[in-house]
């Protein structure tokens, strides 16, 4: 990620706490036994931003600022499965995201464990009607943005289904800075995880 990728900002999933090297910033949200979900940037400060929630380690997020002194909330989310399903509990970090941050300009994104395909898989278990209500809300899909269909992020042997598990969302007013949102599937990314990144630019 600091080598290759360089990103300005990054929304982490199941990750250690990292010594950070000059200009790094990084708010970690602990799960389990010194992993969690995190939220990572390089020459950007991160403030704290409080957002009350019933899955508080599943959620980091924090406050930057943009350019011309543009303060923006960015949320990184790793949706929990409980006994074996991901809603109602996705669903209900989605209200309270919404909530939060509703009229200011924000970045939502990360591991939901949830795809559009996850609806045929597995019908009437929340995945189609969640991405329904996404999409008529205040959450704007990157991808969806440049791409008709999604494009696999999740690998694992056991999986024959190419899901989308990794997703991106903005406030309608970043709308039109987006400039590209792509899934970075190659050699070196699948070495790392059995999720691949999907990686956005901005013109800000």
């Amino acid at each position: 990620m600091r080598n290759q990728l360089k990103p300005d900002l990054a929304l982490l999933q199941e990750t250690h706490p990292i010594e950070l090297c000059d200009g790094e910033h990084m708010l970690f949200r602990e799960t389990h036994q010194n992993w969690g979900t995190a939220v990572y940037a390089r020459n950007i400060p991160l403030k704290d931003f409080l957002l009350e929630s019933k899955y508080p380690s599943r959620i980091a997020t924090a406050q930057l600022e943009l350019r011309e002194r543009r303060k923006a909330i960015v949320i990184s989310i790793h949706a929990p499965i409980i006994r074996g399903r991901v809603f109602p509990h996705l669903e209900t970090i989605f209200q309270e995201i919404e909530k939060a941050v509703s009229g200011k300009t924000f970045i939502v994104g990360g591991d939901l464990n949830t795809a559009k395909l996850a609806e045929k898989v597995w019908p009437r278990h929340g995945h189609g009607p969640f991405f329904e209500k996404l999409r008529q809300s205040i959450f704007f899909d990157c991808h969806h943005k440049f791409h008709t269909n999604e494009e696999q992020t999740y690998f694992r042997p056991n999986s024959k289904h190419p899901f989308q598990d990794d997703h991106l969302f903005v406030s309608h007013d970043l709308a039109n800075y987006v400039t590209s949102c792509q899934v970075l599937n190659n050699e070196a990314t699948r070495s790392i995880s059995d999720h691949v990144p999907l990686v956005a630019e901005f013109n800000i």
